[in-house]
């Protein structure tokens, strides 16, 4: 019996590895037939806007790029206007030349509208940069060719209701965004016009070539903007907290200037890094599925914005309140008002206590126990999390390449040290838990109450610091009822469920975690790691085990 159940978890958690990884969700993008969006269309486009390299050191590339564009605004039938800036400065010397692109489209019959969507992304690619494989220069498939594409591709689907539109839509190409962000910026200060009426703006960008389409960075007062998100959006996936980790990050895009002007969205897939930046951007390595689940959120959200009446109030985006968001592929995307946030960790918090109390109380737990394993856990963590920061800096060292906490790039063998620190340090956990777990059943119990003792610290710590902390307190609540349904009703099937939730959760953040903050930051992946393995690894035991 106790074989079966093991086969039974272990093809569970496969399957559930499958769900949480998109293989079931945003990779099926492309399959999505109830969407106006052709990825091949895009596809089509990107392979002329990357047939060559088009930066600021590359006037003629990024013409050709610029002229494509206007044509293809054209034959939609809009009227695209070049809005030329000359003698910007550069940072290689001198000064330079560049144009933005506009376009506006109108409900049927009207001239103007009270308000528009505007869609923004940038037409220059990167510019040449040094690499441990010498000077290389981006040919812009992915950034931005992903956002160009994307957007002549929505623009050319919400065109065919035309008729049912009562906003209007505005298409902004910004130039030189890889150099000090000088399209937007011009744009502001010279043709402020051109933002007249815009209720909603969106960005759409990639730093990297595949993985979802990530919603990561909104405007501030986020509650209807995340609302409608989340109603109208196919296969939503945001996390919030990844505006906080952007806010560290060497990055910038044309939405850093729009944000503090209009409620609005910033898009991007973030996978991989040894693609962004480089000649690896190219055409022949885009990713389809990743350009698909851009337009299957996207296109839904275009098309209610474009034809319900309410949205004719450029204010009605504009909240003074935010919200929390947490996707879980599979299961969808979770919001909070901080009020909301405030009350469930209360909850999590008097689960613990009953928990607890319950297992003191069968006498199947020590108090001194629980401290004190949360206390191991939490040097154990910090230390795995030290020795996996010393194997990435060495590795580092050793291929030549400069280590930074939130951008080491072109470590080739990156992968390889992140997998190989994450097995050792499972390894060596499952080794000692097993032993211990065999001579004492107690043991289970205190190792997991003592770690959702070590994440309640560690969660008022993060909610205090970023206002986050559903990807500890989730697992957390995962782990309380599994135990909870343990004692008082003797289900140890439900320790199942539970750690199949905690999985599907922990697996996605993890990996988009690791892509956003690169392997430099191997140490925090693996602190958190650990922490999913003790909840995962104890409700299996509790599922394995027959006795109250």
């Amino acid at each position: 019996m106790k074989n079966a159940k093991v086969v039974i978890a272990v093809v569970l958690m496969v399957f559930t590895a499958i769900v949480a990884m998109g293989y079931l969700t945003f990779h099926r993008s492309d399959s999505r037939k109830d969407v106006l969006f052709d990825t091949e269309n895009v596809v089509n486009d990107i392979r002329i806007i990357s047939s060559g390299h088009h930066s600021v050191l590359h006037p003629a590339g990024r013409d050709s790029v610029r002229a494509f564009l206007c044509t293809a605004l054209s034959e939609m039938g809009g009227v695209p206007e070049v809005l030329p800036y000359d003698s910007v400065p550069s940072r290689f010397g001198g000064t330079f030349d560049i144009a933005d692109l506009y376009c506006k489209f109108e409900p049927e019959g009207k001239d103007t509208s009270d308000s528009y969507l505007m869609l923004v992304a940038h037409l220059d690619s990167r510019f040449p940069e040094q690499t441990p494989k010498g000077v290389v220069c981006s040919y812009g498939a992915a950034d931005d060719g992903y956002g160009l594409g994307v957007i002549l591709e929505l623009a050319r689907g919400a065109l065919t209701y035309s008729g049912e539109w009562r906003q209007g839509l505005k298409i902004l190409f910004t130039d030189a965004e890889e150099h000090e962000l000088d399209g937007i910026r011009c744009a502001l200060q010279q043709d402020n016009r051109l933002f007249d009426n815009v209720g909603l703006a969106v960005n759409v960008e990639a730093r990297g070539v595949k993985g979802p389409a990530l919603l990561f960075e909104m405007s501030a007062g986020n509650a209807r903007l995340l609302d409608f998100y989340k109603e109208f959006a196919t296969s939503p996936y945001t996390y919030s907290l990844t505006s906080v980790i952007y806010g560290m990050m060497p990055n910038f895009t044309d939405f850093t200037y729009l944000k503090p002007l209009f409620p609005g969205y910033n898009f991007s897939v973030i996978d991989n890094l040894g693609y962004y930046h480089n000649d690896r951007d190219n055409f022949s390595n885009i990713h389809t599925e990743s350009i698909a689940h851009y337009g299957v959120q996207l296109e839904p959200m275009v098309r209610e914005y474009l034809t319900g009446s309410q949205y004719s109030d450029t204010e009605y985006f504009v909240s003074e309140s935010d919200k929390i968001a947490h996707t879980v592929p599979g299961l969808g995307t979770v919001c909070m008002t901080k009020a909301e946030n405030y009350t469930f960790n209360a909850a999590v918090l008097a689960l613990f206590v009953l928990a607890v109390s319950g297992y003191a109380a069968f006498g199947r737990i020590r108090l001194r126990n629980v401290l004190l394993s949360a206390c191991r856990l939490l040097a154990a963590g910090i230390l795995a999390g030290l020795l996996s920061t010393a194997a990435v800096y060495a590795a580092a060292r050793l291929a030549g390449v400069p280590f930074s906490f939130t951008m080491t790039r072109y470590l080739d063998a990156d992968w390889i040290v992140a997998a190989g620190c994450i097995a050792v340090m499972t390894v060596v956990y499952l080794i000692c838990f097993v032993r211990k777990s065999r001579r004492s059943e107690d043991f289970v119990y205190e190792h997991l109450l003592g770690a959702v003792l070590l994440i309640l610290v560690i969660s008022a710590l993060m909610l205090v610091l970023t206002g986050e902390n559903f990807y500890l307190m989730f697992p957390a609540v995962c782990a309380l009822a599994g135990l909870l349904f343990h004692l008082l009703m003797y289900m140890n099937i439900m320790s199942l469920p539970a750690l199949l939730l905690v999985e599907m959760t922990a697996l996605p953040f993890l990996y988009n975690l690791y892509t956003a903050v690169t392997v430099g930051s191997l140490g925090v992946i693996v602190f958190l790691a650990l922490i999913y393995l003790v909840i995962i690894t104890s409700l299996m035991r509790c599922f394995l085990i027959q006795r109250r």
